[in-house]
């Protein structure tokens, strides 16, 4: 058997790593080895992953709308009901007269899917790259390992080493996920958690016990949150408390039959990040007195966004880059079947929103008390039964051991002004036939992101440019 003639590595087995599979051009006798801890199920990665059969396996659902996911996966889901319906029969909570609405008015296509079965849409993708790929004389092989180091030797060949053995290679696709929770001091004791992820369990046992439980954070994990305590206890039995900086959850993503979307008009040549800012203000008011809901907005500005790079606005690449963090914060959103209940619960007084940073969590013999910082730089403190951590990142977040080794190695940087990671054009880092994509990568070359990336028809379309020559 003769060796092949050209090896390629992708590191990671989610959406990002399956775009650079998917848009790969074949050659013949390439070899292309897929390494990631569920890359035996290449396609779905950690936050689609299939679940075990517990209360909450399709309780967590997607952000946004299927077809603001995909048209594909909207079309997918459409064909599949019958099955979907039958699936979700009986389950708490009841996602089925939630999505009724729509559904009635002919219009699956809106619905927040639960995650899982986006997982198996992706799935079947990764599996038709893969066959698109044997058939064209690719062999395509998958290994489940953890990447932790690259090395370059003096002739260029690459080298990844994984909890699996090593592996050399001609180049190399790195499409990891996010960075790490930002971690609280106390967070992980017992009367807390540092993630809901890999803690459902623990945190089941205690939301069956009656207890009280607090996330810090107002974004989707604590939303997650609140489906896990909805799939486990009924509505009067549920004590659910959430401390987010403002006080508020974010807006939800509601669609409407006929599509529509904000078309921004923004002018050109702005000196300073403010400026620009002001300006988009002032276009996402004028949306909202037109009728135009948050759904339609912020839909409408990734499309801008995607064909009308930041750079073109602002001037100084430097204040270019202090653009987005206003800009997600305005544009934020979220599942609108969870948002509508949390709402609904606040307002029926079942369950609070805090106002104030969350800075420690203290343990007693029977639950736990949260150090809160308020608005006005006090301290105040809040008992409650048990703590879930759902801040998200922030200073002090860590990568995964391979993008760890990138930055070591300035392959890769970390952005001063947008603390997110900076590669090269075409996602290209400073090791030749490297290229690295991920949620956290906020500047492309000369061109940063003006919405994040924890979006994955974004990630499709940068990884897809990245293919480009």
């Amino acid at each position: 058997m003769t060796a092949p003639t050209r090896r390629h590595v992708i590191v990671g087995d989610g959406i990002t790593a399956l775009a650079f599979l998917d848009t790969r051009t074949a050659r013949a006798g390439e070899d292309i080895i897929l390494i990631g801890r569920n890359a035996s199920e290449f396609g779905r990665g950690q936050a689609y992953a299939k679940g075990d059969e517990t209360p909450w396996r399709y309780a967590y659902l997607l952000n946004s709308p299927a077809d603001d996911i995909d048209p594909a996966f909207a079309h997918w889901l459409s064909d599949r009901w019958d099955l979907v319906a039958d699936t979700m029969r009986g389950r708490a909570p009841d996602w089925l007269s939630a999505a009724a609405p729509l559904v009635e008015r002919g219009d699956v296509y809106g619905v927040n899917a639960p995650r899982e079965f986006y997982g198996d849409y992706m799935r079947e993708q990764a599996l038709a790259a893969i066959a698109r790929l044997t058939a064209a004389g690719v062999t395509v092989q998958a290994v489940d390992a953890d990447a932790q180091q690259l090395r370059t030797g003096t002739d260029g060949t690459l080298t990844l080493m994984t909890s699996a053995g090593s592996y050399d290679c001609d180049s190399l696709d790195v499409a990891p996920g996010g960075p790490s929770t930002l971690r609280i001091p106390g967070d992980d004791g017992a009367f807390a958690a540092p993630s809901v992820f890999g803690h459902e369990h623990r945190i089941a046992d205690h939301i069956r016990a009656g207890r009280e439980i607090f996330c810090i954070g107002g974004n989707a994990a604590m939303l997650d949150v609140l489906r896990l305590c909805q799939s486990l206890v009924t509505e009067d039995a549920l004590r659910f408390v959430a401390c987010a900086p403002d006080g508020e959850v974010p807006a939800p993503l509601i669609p409407r039959l006929p599509r529509r979307f904000t078309k921004p008009t923004l002018s050109r040549g702005h000196g300073t990040a403010e400026s620009f800012l002001a300006e988009i203000w002032r276009e996402i008011e004028m949306a909202k007195r037109g009728g135009d809901e948050m759904r339609e907005i912020r839909a409408g500005f990734r499309a801008h966004f995607l064909e009308n790079p930041l750079e073109g606005y602002v001037t100084d690449p430097a204040e270019a880059r202090r653009v987005p963090s206003k800009l997600r914060f305005w544009l934020r959103g979220g599942t609108r079947d969870t948002i509508l209940d949390m709402m609904r619960l606040v307002n029926a007084g079942k369950t609070r929103v805090i106002a104030g940073a969350v800075r420690a969590v203290e343990h007693g013999s029977d639950g736990a008390r949260v150090i809160i910082e308020d608005r006005a730089g006090g301290e105040q403190s809040y008992d409650t039964g048990f703590v879930v951590n759902c801040a998200g990142a922030g200073p002090g977040s860590r990568y995964d051991p391979l993008t760890e080794d990138l930055l070591a190695q300035d392959a890769i940087s970390i952005c001063p002004i947008s603390r997110g990671i900076a590669v090269g054009e075409r996602c290209q880092t400073a090791i030749a036939g490297v290229r690295y994509l991920s949620p956290s990568t906020t500047v492309i070359g000369t061109e940063s992101m003006a919405m994040p990336l924890y979006d994955a028809h974004m990630l499709r379309t940068y990884a897809a440019r990245a293919q480009q020559t």
